[in-house]
């Protein structure tokens, strides 16, 4: 029976042996995996980071761009009232201007730009309020139905062609020079 102990013995042992080296290999194993996995969640952790960071920089850059806008839209407002304030201040002077005594010696020269412009006599749609002066010069007053701060539409005499002399008019066509002008820009 000593045999078959000796053979237990070995079988025992080399069962031990075979349980030391698997359980050996095993820990190696999982200490392998344990060390990948703690690797893999720092490589994870940091490219989050490094994702919140690019995200909240793009957040900052969007959140700076639109306050730039707003400003830029609050000082194009501002801009636009002030130059709407003007651009009526003008015309409140151009209507005194119109109510003046020299107004007179402009509606004259005016008939006179006309007259060379368009050739000849010129027929006017003017104010009814100017059309004693615009007779005085000459002019061959067509109607009296203008609503107008000041000047003339003057037509030539087959009425095909006509010229807006209105302050109106020639505040419209000159408004990015009067624009420039209210600014303080050349």
């Amino acid at each position: 029976m000593m045999g078959v102990d000796a053979l237990l013995k070995e079988v025992e042992d080399r069962r031990k042996k075979a349980l030391e080296a698997l359980e050996a290999e095993y820990s190696a194993k999982r200490e392998e995996v344990k060390k990948r996995t703690a690797e893999q969640v720092a490589y994870l952790m940091d490219s989050a980071k490094k994702d919140a960071v690019v995200l909240a920089q793009k957040e900052a850059t969007k959140v700076e761009g639109a306050s730039k806008l707003q400003s830029k839209k609050m000082v194009f407002d501002a801009t636009e009232r002030l130059l709407e304030s003007n651009i009526s201040s003008l015309e409140q002077a151009m209507a005194e201007f119109a109510a003046s005594p020299a107004y007179h010696e402009l509606l004259t020269s005016m008939v006179k730009y006309a007259s060379k412009r368009l050739g000849g006599k010129v027929g006017v749609i003017c104010r009814k309020a100017d059309e004693a002066a615009l007779k005085a010069d000459g002019a061959k007053v067509i109607s009296t139905s203008l609503t107008s701060i000041g000047g003339f539409k003057a037509e030539n005499e087959d009425r095909t062609l006509e010229l807006d002399l209105t302050f109106e008019e020639i505040l419209r066509g000159r408004e990015d020079d009067v624009r420039a002008a209210v600014l303080g820009k050349e």
